[in-house]
């Protein structure tokens, strides 16, 4: 088994934490609009448009909250209630009611296309 060298470790040190600063940074990115997809319909409101909205699903009323330029499911119709665990993100879904949340930045691209990490290997 070989011996670490001072330099590995360094090496180590520097990816480990470069790995945990672009997670954190880009991880709960607040973007320019908030697009919500229902039904079929689009719908755009500003990232910082505060407040609850609704949205028809096609099974009935999904309720989310844009808050500090994020955004979350805070009701549905929906049976098993899954989208209201997903909590604050970048792309929601709730599948049962036909409703897609995501965020998009000033540029247009989407949270997850630019800048979000999924892991960190070596």
């Amino acid at each position: 088994m070989k011996k670490f060298l001072p330099f590995d470790l360094f090496l180590i040190l520097v990816f480990l934490s470069a790995g945990i600063f672009l997670s954190v940074k880009f991880s709960h990115q607040k973007g320019g609009k908030i697009v919500v997809c229902a039904k079929g319909e689009r719908y755009a409101y500003s990232s910082g448009a505060e407040g609850l909205y609704d949205v028809q699903g096609a099974i009935g009323t999904t309720t989310f909250e844009i808050k500090n330029g994020k955004v979350r499911i805070v009701d549905s119709a929906c049976p098993n209630k899954d989208c209201i665990r997903q909590g604050f993100g970048g792309t929601l879904v709730c599948l049962p009611n036909d409703v897609i949340i995501t965020i998009e930045n000033a540029d247009g691209e989407t949270d997850g296309e630019k800048g979000k990490f999924d892991a960190v290997s070596f």
